[in-house]
């Protein structure tokens, strides 16, 4: 009987050190992200001391304040295991639907924001849809309504930008709360509210468990195809307040303006390490996976590398951190 019970004290023994191994895991990973990010400033603040400016520090800041905003959508959907391809084409529509408010009708200046993020809401509602009840690939869906998204953008505002917004509607991009810019404020009001209720509500756990494994989402009385619209539809909100924010700073809009957006979208929260795979991830990771792509980017600027290359350097980031992700799933 002794070395039964032994054996059967080894064996349950065995979960809780793989529990302690995947935490210490944890923990280790993100604190490297920090690291590099750190490491990261160094090195280009080495090579071109204007990096260390405050100046130039509060402006690497509200520069990733749109990018983090929007990269917090691609997260919530690939915690579910999807992927929003039409996320820049819902930026540049949400912006040219503020702009259009703005500029073409005598309405407030707040029915301009209200106007976006509830087109943003509608873009994600159709796109989550055509994946839920029409049982399309999430890539094949949301793809579609990139470019039906472009086509909307286009007959709205034809060939010519909006432009000279109001000063309320400016303030969100470029005004200054406590000498701390506004898109700073924006960005840290909406990383608490998403990662406590990513952390305490049940919609917010269902996004994880259906990533995790959807059938026993499903077996366990998840409404799967409710709660990935909602996913899609708080990806498409998101989109839309970062196109605003950037709408605001920029004091135009055009046809162009998110399809930059969409790689770094995808880059961020998997070098954060938000798994494209579903199931695991987070808020600040996307922050810190945010933050490396923005200081990579000035950094080049500071430097004087040209945007052919930095396209160049962009792609290679992408790739690696879609490779380093695959390995890390192979490892668990």
């Amino acid at each position: 009987m002794g070395p039964k019970n032994n054996l059967t004290d080894a064996n349950m023994a065995k979960p809780e050190l793989n529990s302690e191994k995947r935490s210490i895991g944890k923990y280790f990973s993100q604190f490297s992200r920090i690291g590099a990010l750190l490491l990261l400033c160094i090195g280009i603040s080495l090579l071109n001391q204007n990096f260390i400016k405050v100046s130039n520090l509060i402006n690497v800041l509200r520069q990733a304040a749109p990018q983090i905003i929007i990269s917090f959508g691609m997260t919530i959907v690939f915690l579910t295991g999807g992927i929003d391809l039409s996320i820049g084409s819902v930026v540049t529509l949400t912006s040219i639907i503020s702009g259009y408010f703005l500029t073409q009708t005598a309405l407030p200046w707040w029915c301009a924001i209200l106007g976006a993020v509830l087109m943003g809401a509608f873009s994600g509602f159709i796109t989550g849809q055509l994946i839920s009840f029409v049982k399309l690939p999430p890539a094949v869906a949301s793809y579609g309504m990139l470019w039906v998204g472009k086509g909307i953008a286009f007959a709205i505002m034809g060939a010519s930008p909006f432009f000279s917004f109001a000063d309320e509607f400016r303030f969100l991009g470029r005004g200054y709360f406590l000498k701390i810019p506004m898109p700073i404020w924006i960005v840290l009001a909406i990383a608490l509210m998403l990662g406590w209720f990513l952390k305490y509500t049940t919609l917010g756990r269902c996004f994880f468990a259906i990533g995790a494994n959807p059938r026993a989402a499903r077996a366990s009385g998840i409404k799967v195809s409710k709660t990935l619209v909602s996913a899609y539809m708080m990806s498409g909100m998101l989109a839309a307040i970062g196109g605003v924010i950037l709408a605001a700073r920029l004091n135009a809009v055009d046809q162009d303006l998110g399809a930059s957006f969409l790689l770094p979208a995808i880059a961020s929260p998997v070098m954060g390490g938000t798994s494209m795979a579903g199931g695991q991830g987070g808020v600040a990771g996307t922050i810190i996976g945010s933050l490396i792509m923005i200081v990579v980017t000035n950094g080049m600027n500071l430097l004087g590398i040209s945007s052919l290359w930095q396209q160049l350097v962009t792609g290679v980031v992408v790739v690696l951190s879609v490779w380093l992700d695959v390995v890390m799933r192979k490892r668990n």
